[in-house]
């Protein structure tokens, strides 16, 4: 645990809102019952490793405070709105150690046994995820001629982990010629785009704040992916990963990730939460 790096995690929760863009929840779930299965998938897979768990909570129902209660976590309460919310997230998250790492978490997301595992093998081997070089080259007499090739960057670029692999990816529409990278236990894809769940080093989040507080405006992640995620080159911007197969999965009907067993998960962690609750 001690050799792992410190992750905090800030749990923005509001189980008012059922969903902002109105798109239907999977399994029928209300927003309570799919918030506490979200959370403790979650919470499974940080057991074990050098973490720090916060619940953000935004008008908490009576019932979810209970829950969020079970596990000892601190829980910071008010009623911000998605967009304060937001803003609250990156204002706690700036006074961490520029050395550990914070990750930002949605609370409609399910997360696999294995997230943290992967995702800090990542954080860990980091250093060899190295963007290539951009070649250009001429045929000529079937050779090839290697007219320019320039690095990538020069600074290697920090990350930032999404763990989401969305379906859109994978249809005719939103296919897109992707570098792919690899660790010791999983591979990753460059994307350039997040939701606001995502998880960097705190010190390239204090570099970013301002950029980060912006996005915040109307829960802007179009504004926050473009100005925070280099395409081909990386100058004042980070390198943006997502897992393949998905360590995450954004818990809408339109947006499942692909290669994940929901059914079994949800199933096992509503048994698990059964228990708990029985025995409270």
């Amino acid at each position: 645990m001690h050799n792992n790096p410190k992750i905090n995690i800030i749990y923005r929760a509001c189980d008012v809102v059922n969903a902002v863009n109105k798109d239907p929840r999977p399994f029928g779930f209300d927003k309570t019952t799919l918030v506490k299965i979200c959370f403790k998938s979650l919470y499974n897979s940080i057991q074990g490793y050098n973490y720090n768990l916060i619940v953000l909570g935004d008008k908490l129902s009576t019932e979810l405070r209970a829950f969020f209660l079970h596990f000892g976590v601190e829980i910071i309460e008010g009623d911000y709105g998605n967009d304060n919310s937001i803003r609250k997230a990156f204002t706690i998250a700036q006074k961490f150690d520029e050395n550990d790492w914070v990750y930002f978490c949605e609370d409609d997301y399910l997360h696999p046994p294995d997230f943290l595992k992967k995702t800090v093998t990542l954080v860990k081997e980091r250093a060899s995820i190295k963007p290539g070089k951009i070649q250009l080259k001429r045929r000529l007499r079937k050779r090839y001629l290697n007219l320019i090739s320039i690095p990538r960057f020069f600074t290697p670029p920090g990350i930032v982990i999404h763990p989401c692999d969305y379906p859109d990816r994978y249809t005719e529409k939103g296919l897109t010629k992707s570098f792919i990278f690899t660790t010791s236990d999983s591979h990753w894809r460059q994307t350039l785009s997040t939701t606001f769940t995502f998880m960097m080093k705190c010190s390239d989040l204090k570099k970013h704040y301002k950029k980060c507080m912006r996005a915040a405006h109307r829960a802007n992640d179009q504004y926050l992916s473009a100005k925070l995620y280099g395409k081909t080159f990386f100058f004042n911007k980070l390198l943006c990963l997502s897992p393949v197969p998905s360590l995450a999965s954004h818990m809408h009907v339109s947006t499942l990730s692909p290669m994940m067993e929901h059914n079994k998960l949800v199933e096992d962690l509503k048994k698990e939460i059964d228990v708990m609750q029985m025995h409270e």
